[in-house]
């Protein structure tokens, strides 16, 4: 995905919640998931050289941001859809394509970068049945497809 830097700023611009042209070091992830990309915390936090966690700890002008948006794009994306359904079959215990959502539930609230109980509800939204099993394969359709509102934005 190309991003043009015009895209780039108008999309920055959304972000400045102070009308300085600048926005909070918290928003980086979400302007750049706003422009179509998916880092990880991680990578975002690599390419801006430090983890900003308070808000009102730093603005960044366009500038600044820009840089770090460049790094994060060029990052290699990692996993496929076939890579994400078959770590999800360690869980299907009879092999039926469905896997309990509360052992999924758990998973995502904590294991890696840990989700918000909202934002996990949202995810199974649609995809978990009245027994509360979970269709892994449209899951991970559902989670790639993207974007979801997060209950911490």
């Amino acid at each position: 995905m190309v991003v043009k830097k015009e895209e780039a700023k108008d999309a920055f611009i959304l972000y400045d919640d102070e009308g300085d042209n600048k926005i909070d070091a918290t928003q980086i992830g979400n302007v750049i998931r706003a422009l179509g990309l998916t880092p990880t915390n991680a990578q975002v936090t690599k390419a801006a050289g430090k983890e900003y966690k308070k808000l009102g700890e730093k603005r960044l002008t366009f500038e600044e941001f820009f840089p770090i948006f460049e790094q994060v794009s060029k990052e290699k994306v990692e996993g496929t859809k076939a890579d994400y359904v078959e770590c999800l079959k360690v869980f299907d215990k009879d092999d039926s394509g469905k896997i309990f959502g509360a052992e999924l539930r758990h998973a995502l609230l904590s294991l890696g970068e840990r989700l918000l109980i909202e934002d996990v509800d949202e995810l199974l939204n649609g995809v978990e049945d009245g027994e509360g099993l979970v269709n892994y394969k449209a899951f991970v359709e559902k989670v790639l497809a993207g974007p979801f509102p997060s209950a911490s934005d």
